[in-house]
């Protein structure tokens, strides 16, 4: 039979066909690197906690979200339909925990044969079909190696605690070379000490601190920041809600929580009233407050003081158990 491509979403889907890729595309669509993810290799049980947390955050009704991932995971539970299956992802965050979950998934099937990794160094989704078919020419088979080194990543991001993840980290990964610099960059998504901001908190504040900016530009700027860019606009703006609507905001300016507002997208000519509430988010304003502007000197702990509560994979950061990452030192704070 054709073979299964994998892959990280529509955008990739798309640059595979125009390349005449032939098989049958499945966009593997979740930005696990937000919210909770729990461990374990069942699909059904992770997707069951996706699909929650991604139709509250997001605003859209949960009966679709976990049909679209119900869709998803029967089509590689049936893997072995396929003559061949081909995992093509990127080196960034967003794809490289996509990447350890199925690796992982494989890792617990009895039958694996066929199996391969297109292991990409830039965007798929913007790649000239020359350049994907040369991709498609440098597949190599998923070895044992890079399965047994999934599978421990997944049960590190996945674990209660990020000690796990750290102790990961502490150690080389060549088999999954692009693995390691993506988790580092996940972990710097927890607190800092003194300030509470994780890195792109941070960096939000950074840009703003040089005077107000529209959400559009500031996304920009932030997202250019990453050398492995991961984070899209939806889950960015996630975090400009988190520093404006906080119990003392760090931001001001937003119009409303973009969360509030279902099916917010973004689409070239697009007049419908979600494109232009997109377009309202997008164009606001934004500035520091008094106490971002703390935060910044140290002065002011915003996970402390705003009873910050995140997930970062298995890990929930809340009052009573507020994880910390010193990015300078590059250690973990336990909570007091």
């Amino acid at each position: 039979m054709a073979k299964l491509i994998v892959t990280n979403g529509d955008s990739a889907v798309d640059r595979l066909r125009a390349a005449g890729i032939a098989g049958h595309l499945l966009p593997w669509q979740d930005m696990l690197h937000d919210g909770p993810v729990p461990a374990g290799p069942v699909l059904e049980e992770v997707s069951d906690v996706r699909a929650d947390f991604l139709s509250e955050a997001l605003g859209l009704p949960f009966d679709e979200v976990r049909a679209d991932f119900a869709h998803r995971d029967a089509q590689i539970e049936v893997h072995s339909a396929y003559r061949e299956v081909e995992l093509w992802f990127e080196h960034d965050l967003y794809d490289q925990l996509q990447l350890i979950q199925l690796l992982d998934f494989f890792a617990h099937e009895e039958e694996r044969m066929g199996l391969f990794l297109v292991q990409a160094s830039h965007y798929l989704g913007v790649m000239e079909a020359n350049d994907m078919r040369a991709l498609e020419e440098r597949r190599q088979p998923v070895t044992h190696l890079q399965l047994e080194t999934a599978h421990e990543a997944w049960e590190a991001f996945t674990a209660p605690t990020p000690r796990p993840l750290a102790a990961f980290l502490a150690k080389a990964h060549d088999a999954l070379p692009h693995l390691a610099p993506a988790l580092e960059r996940l972990i710097a998504e927890l607190p800092a000490p003194r300030t509470g901001l994780s890195l792109t908190e941070e960096r939000i504040l950074r840009k703003l601190k040089d005077g107000p900016m529209k959400v559009a530009h500031l996304y920009a700027a932030v997202h250019s920041m990453d050398e492995a860019q991961f984070l899209a606009d939806l889950p960015f703006f996630l975090r400009l809600d988190g520093l404006a609507f906080a119990h003392v905001p760090l931001i001001t300016g937003l119009p409303f929580r973009s969360s509030e507002a279902p099916g917010l997208h973004f689409t070239s000519g697009d007049d419908s009233a979600a494109a232009r509430t997109y377009r309202a988010y997008a164009a606001a304003e934004i500035s520091l407050t008094p106490a971002g502007a703390a935060a910044l000197k140290g002065d002011f702990d915003h996970a402390c003081e705003n009873a910050v509560e995140r997930s970062v994979g298995g890990t929930h950061v809340c009052p009573g158990a507020m994880w910390r990452y010193d990015r300078t030192r590059k250690t973990l704070v336990a909570p007091n």
